[in-house]
């Protein structure tokens, strides 16, 4: 199915069909029936020239006439003396003197003494299937019979030969220019599906050749002009995102050392939370657009990284515990696997109160799940609550729903590891996600 989708065995086809369609259009117009009767190159001769063969046969004298009979047997018909009329051919019968064909022979003839042999040709038409003169008798004028039969002459049987050899080598040759135009052609196509690809994961990927024909050089230099406006538009979003995280920590700052200054205990206190949740939502904000950065990761035991995050969680007295399982190993940097668990926690313990944290494998993934018993998610909200920003609690205090940023940089620290966030209800009750990653063999 993939080699029968591909637009180079699809161009390939139909110029392969069209070729073949010409073929066989030559071989119908070199088969075709002639006017009276007989494919064209093997029908037998016309009357005029056939009284002309007659004619020739009885002026030869007796030593010469067997010469003569050989040199026209040569020419593209069987022509050989009998003694008599022969037995009528398997399949014919002798054409009656009501017939055109008959009567154009014997007025070409003259009184000698003749009979024609037909056969039905393959050929349907709406009258119904022609007839073919396969073989003409002539007596002549010393009793003997001149047979002159249709048949293909060796010559012509030799060149059909090698015409057909020569049509197999051109055919083949044809085949292997037409593979290597299409290869030429699809090419470039390939190409800038592969550099879509590479660019979706690294942003620094090279510019594609514009080495092709015209319309997909084109095409290239328009994904290369592309390429360069998404990797300016990154770019300047990340300096504008530092900028303004350098600018907004100065503040903050200021802001924490003034609010030391309040006199009230109760609205320093406040003061100091909001500044708190103000620098946690600017974490979480720069570390979700950070979150498509494709640097290689380290090697990490994903096994000894949850045992240390739960049991971290359970010193500050959380309902977190880690199911016994097995080990594995994934190329994700540990800062990054404990934010993506971390927050996976931070929900599951928000909605869900205990929560159990496992790992398990598959063929080629590591997988880390994250379970609770709360009340769960509407199954139409499961892909709405993983967009940034996005909250279920309408409240806008983080103790309640957070800034709604925590799903979204999961996805995205996963996607750029590789892997995926897969969020489905459990059976009682509760959520589970399900942070897939690749495992490092």
């Amino acid at each position: 199915m993939i080699l029968a989708d591909s637009l180079s065995t699809r161009i390939s086809g139909i110029l392969l069909a069209g070729a073949t369609a010409v073929l066989a259009v030559v071989a119908l117009a070199l088969a075709w029936p002639a006017p009276e009767g007989g494919v064209g190159f093997f029908r037998l001769p016309l009357p005029s020239e056939s009284a002309a063969i007659v004619a020739a046969v009885e002026a030869s004298p007796g030593e010469a006439r067997p010469a003569v009979i050989g040199g026209l047997d040569a020419v593209g018909v069987g022509v050989r003396l009998a003694a008599g009329f022969p037995r009528p051919l398997a399949g014919a019968r002798l054409v009656g003197p009501e017939d055109d064909r008959y009567r154009s022979y014997a007025a070409a003839l003259g009184d000698r003494t003749f009979q024609i042999e037909e056969r039905r040709l393959l050929r349907h038409t709406s009258g119904g299937r022609p007839r073919a003169v396969v073989r003409l008798s002539v007596r002549l004028a010393g009793g003997e019979v001149l047979v002159i039969q249709r048949r293909a002459p060796a010559a012509a049987r030799g060149r059909l030969v090698r015409g057909a050899l020569a049509l197999s080598l051109i055919s083949l040759l044809m085949l292997v220019m037409l593979a290597l135009a299409v290869r030429q052609t699809a090419r470039p196509v390939a190409d800038l599906a592969q550099a879509a690809r590479r660019f979706g994961d690294d942003l620094q990927t090279a510019d594609l050749p514009l080495r092709a024909p015209r319309e997909l050089r084109d095409l290239a230099e328009a994904f290369n002009t592309m390429q360069a406006r998404i990797r300016g538009l990154v770019d300047d979003r990340t300096r504008v995102l530092a900028a303004i995280a350098h600018d907004l920590r100065t503040y903050l700052t200021r802001l924490r050392l003034r609010a030391e200054f309040i006199a009230d205990p109760d609205q320093q206190a406040r003061a100091i939370s909001d500044l708190d949740e103000m620098s946690a939502l600017l974490d979480d904000t720069l570390l979700f657009a950070a979150g498509q950065d494709r640097t290689p990761a380290p090697l990490s035991d994903l096994r000894s990284e949850l045992e240390a995050l739960v049991a971290l969680r359970q010193e500050m007295g959380q309902a977190v515990r880690l199911a016994e399982g097995v080990t594995a190993f994934a190329r994700v940097s540990p800062l990054a696997l404990r934010r993506m668990v971390g927050n996976l926690v931070d929900n599951a313990i928000r909605y869900g109160g205990e929560t159990e944290v496992s790992l398990e494998r598959t063929q080629d993934q590591a997988v880390i799940i994250v379970a609770d018993r709360g009340p769960g998610v509407a199954p139409e909200n499961l892909a709405q609550i993983l967009e940034p920003f996005t909250r279920l609690e309408t409240s806008r205090s983080r103790d309640t729903g957070g800034a709604g940023l925590g799903l979204a940089i999961v996805r995205g620290l996963a996607e750029a590891h590789g892997g995926q966030l897969v969020l489905g209800n459990r059976p009682g009750g509760g959520l589970r996600a399900e942070l897939g990653l690749p495992i490092a063999r």
